[in-house]
């Protein structure tokens, strides 16, 4: 079912792809990637004004945002395209979220070298090359068999179709989430829903938490973990809903 996420961003798919592509190929609305900054002092400082106009220059270079404009009172900045492709810059979170269904068509590789080169420029304009927290999220669905997203989430992975019918009238299995805990590191987790506006879609949300907790968490860390989500959707979640 479409929700907004812990990331906060809306998971409808309006105006999804007119056609339909084989079940092995996940098709990707949106990725966010969020980190926390190490604190250099508390409170924390502002950013500076010029060296978010600098940043946004460069990101501009690569990716076009038609939007700037400073946010909490002129401490970060926010460039966007609208509500569901943006980056925000602010002293205690780096975020950007990158659309990739619509007209502007964004394949995982895409997204993830967007999202790193988004990163970098930002760490190296801002000073901010060690973190605290890191969180990804992938949104994105596949085909259901048979065009019935609700038939197979009950049959396939919920085992009972008729289980949730005890609950009483229109009730269905709405999904299932698979979770990952990495001691002293973080969390992974795999939420599978058929999705609540075209049931012949089968929602994918992933989701990766890290931590730091020995030492920060540096930018290498956080493409290995985008490269990651991305493999994870296509190689292991497809095999469990094809099998």
């Amino acid at each position: 079912m479409a929700k907004t996420t812990d990331l906060g961003i809306d998971c409808r798919w309006p105006g999804i792809f007119p056609g339909r592509l084989p079940v092995e190929t996940p098709r990707y609305k949106s990725l966010v990637v969020a980190v926390g900054p190490q604190p250099r002092q508390v409170p924390l400082p502002p950013f500076e004004q010029d060296a978010l106009h600098t940043a946004y220059r460069e990101i501009i270079a690569d990716f076009p945002y038609q939007s700037f404009e400073f946010i909490f009172d002129g401490r970060g900045a926010l460039f966007h395209n609208g509500e569901d492709d943006l980056v925000e810059l602010r002293p205690a979170l780096l975020r950007i979220q990158a659309k990739m269904d619509g007209l502007d068509l964004l394949t995982g590789p895409m997204a993830a070298d967007k999202a790193k080169r988004i990163l970098e420029i930002a760490s190296e304009r801002l000073g901010t090359d060690a973190f605290i927290q890191c969180g990804i999220q992938i949104i994105g669905a596949v085909d259901a068999p048979n065009g019935d997203a609700r038939a197979f989430v009950g049959e396939k992975l919920l085992k009972d179709p008729a289980q949730a019918a005890g609950l009483g009238d229109g009730y269905f299995g709405g999904g299932v989430r698979y979770r990952a805990i990495r001691e002293d590191e973080g969390e992974d987790s795999l939420s599978v829903e058929p999705f609540i506006h075209d049931n012949s879609l089968v929602h994918l949300d992933h989701q990766v938490a890290r931590a730091a907790t020995t030492q920060p968490i540096d930018l290498d860390q956080v493409s290995e973990w985008i490269d990651g989500a991305f493999e994870f959707l296509g190689g292991p979640t497809v095999e469990l809903l094809s099998s």
